[in-house]
């Protein structure tokens, strides 16, 4: 005997009902989790502690749009050598914007004040770039790098130089973030 619409319908009802009935069990569903990593509340706490010795840190975050946090290190006030570095690090929505940032980061570089340290790496980048400066009793260096997502960026000058120099420091404070932070 050939059904008639209203048994179908109650077939595909009775159907669909032990479908979503399937779907719900007695064990709860897996917590969603955030997306690595997350904006990190403190970036001066990423930095080594052999790096930051001996400076006064500052941190700041904003997790609207691509989350960016920054780090700044300066030496306590009456030194007698001034240390001033800034450390930002950004995370972006793909890795082609990510590539972009760093390509721009490195072509921002002052060539006439600063020498490229070609084949620069840091360990744990994906790519990067330095360049450094040594003029009229300063010490200088800046450096970026990408990891997967993120632009780690790192300005540092000391006035005398200090030890290590610039590039060393810098290269720590950048490998002792991208180390932390980085996904």
């Amino acid at each position: 005997m050939p059904r008639t619409a209203p048994s179908r319908t109650r077939l595909g009802l009775v159907a669909a009902g032990l479908l979503l009935l399937s779907g719900c069990g007695g064990s709860e569903p897996e917590a969603l989790k955030p997306m690595e990593p997350e904006v990190p509340a403190d970036l001066c706490a990423t930095v080594p502690a052999a790096a930051k010795a001996g400076l006064v840190t500052n941190s700041d975050s904003d997790t609207d749009g691509n989350p960016i946090a920054a780090c700044s290190l300066r030496s306590p006030d009456g030194s007698k050598g001034q240390v001033r570095a800034v450390i930002t690090w950004l995370q972006l929505d793909d890795d082609v914007t990510a590539e972009d940032v760093l390509a721009s980061q490195c072509r921002a570089i002052n060539r006439t004040e600063f020498k490229e340290q070609a084949g620069f790496t840091a360990q744990g980048a994906d790519k990067a770039c330095a360049a450094s400066a040594a003029a009229a009793g300063t010490d200088s260096a800046t450096m970026a790098a990408v990891k997967d997502r993120e632009v780690v960026t790192v300005r540092y000058t000391s006035d005398p130089p200090g030890t290590p120099a610039a590039l060393q420091r810098s290269q720590q404070m950048l490998e002792g973030v991208l180390s932390s932070v980085a996904g």
